[in-house]
């Protein structure tokens, strides 16, 4: 019988020591206990215990997770834009090495800031075989924009720099944007001459107004092909297709703030400059002929070219660039479809047979 209260007040003692000690190490860890970290030379802190990861760590170990989940096919194992997938698409997938960006708030060869590059994975870009990922987690978006960021030492050297300054949208009161579209034009064909990439949408007669609008030189001679856009080649050596905005995707988008981004801050690896460095421009007497307002102006008119694309195209017609292609002769149909008609054919001539006995 003593044995047994023996053993019994023990088991409290236990009980009771365990209690003690997960509450001390509690207090220890919520850094309750003055000194807790020095009371013994030498001991491991939380994080070196485990207790706790650095979130940079966390996040690297998770990103490389999910890009070797859904990332790697395309951009390869070490983040080079040659994986399994790269041969056979265009544009090629983003080498992630050089870390060169196309689509970012930052001057044009700068490096994006994490916003830039979670923005990309979220939205995706259109007309690439670069998808959307809202569907995964904010967290892992995160993760993979820590993970990318790792294959290149140009965060290290340089880091990014500051966004670009989004000056004040002078025509966002307005209910009716002409007035903004008919200057954005005239910025567009006069100003920033966008028609030496991308195509003109006016007369040559009309360009060389608006050359004067901003005192330029009126041109006696333009390109034969004015009415299209002029394929060029990156820094990277890739071929990039100018789009036409009446046809062609926007990759970033085509709302306002997007192509005023892209369009002040240009994009990087093209012959598309940072404009909002240079939109501003004096004429002889002084005055100001243009001014970063006019960059809204050149979005509106780029939305605006782009709003007027045909909602769909006709059926059996079908556009590569410029080169339609009539489809309407050889029209596909559908194995099952095919043996559907057939079969009805059939069932149609047994009734027939068998309305005539």
């Amino acid at each position: 019988m003593m044995e047994c209260h023996f053993v019994a007040s023990c088991i409290r003692r236990f009980r009771v020591v365990f209690v003690v000690s997960q509450v001390a190490i509690f207090l220890s860890v919520a850094g309750c206990v003055p000194g807790d970290r020095e009371m013994v030379e030498g001991a491991a802190s939380p994080d070196a215990a485990g207790f706790q990861r650095p979130v940079d760590e966390t996040l690297l170990v998770e990103g490389k997770q999910i890009y070797e989940l859904y990332c790697i096919g395309c951009h390869g194992e070490n983040g080079d834009g040659n994986g399994v997938a790269a041969d056979v698409l265009h544009p090629r997938p983003r080498n992630f090495i050089t870390a060169k960006y196309k689509f970012s708030t930052r001057r044009s060869g700068s490096l994006p800031g994490d916003d830039d590059l979670f923005r990309t994975i979220t939205n995706g870009l259109r007309g690439t075989s670069m998808p959307s990922w809202k569907l995964i987690p904010l967290r892992q978006r995160w993760a993979l924009v820590a993970y990318v960021k790792s294959f290149s030492d140009e965060w290290a050297n340089q880091g990014p720099s500051p966004a670009i300054p989004f000056a004040e949208d002078p025509y966002a009161s307005n209910l009716d944007r002409g007035e903004a579209i008919a200057r954005g034009e005239a910025v567009y064909h006069g100003l920033t001459q966008c028609w030496t990439c991308h195509p003109a949408y006016v007369s040559t007669e009309k360009i060389n107004d608006y050359l004067e609008v901003f005192e330029n030189t009126r041109r006696e001679f333009f390109r034969d092909d004015l009415g299209s856009a002029v394929s060029r080649v990156s820094s990277e050596g890739e071929v990039v297709f100018v789009p036409d905005f009446l046809r062609d995707y926007v990759r970033a988008g085509h709302q306002l703030d997007v192509l005023y981004r892209s369009i002040s801050a240009g994009i990087t690896g093209t012959a598309m400059p940072t404009w909002i460095d240079s939109i501003e421009i004096a004429g002889d007497d002084g005055a100001l002929l243009a001014h970063r307002g006019d960059l809204w102006a050149l979005s509106y008119y780029v939305q605006d070219l782009i709003a007027r694309r045909p909602s769909r195209r006709a059926e059996g017609d079908f556009v590569l660039r410029h080169h339609a292609m009539d489809t309407s002769q050889d029209k596909w149909v559908p194995v099952v479809a095919a043996e559907l008609a057939a079969t009805a054919d059939d069932d149609d001539d047994e009734e027939e047979d068998e309305g005539e006995d």
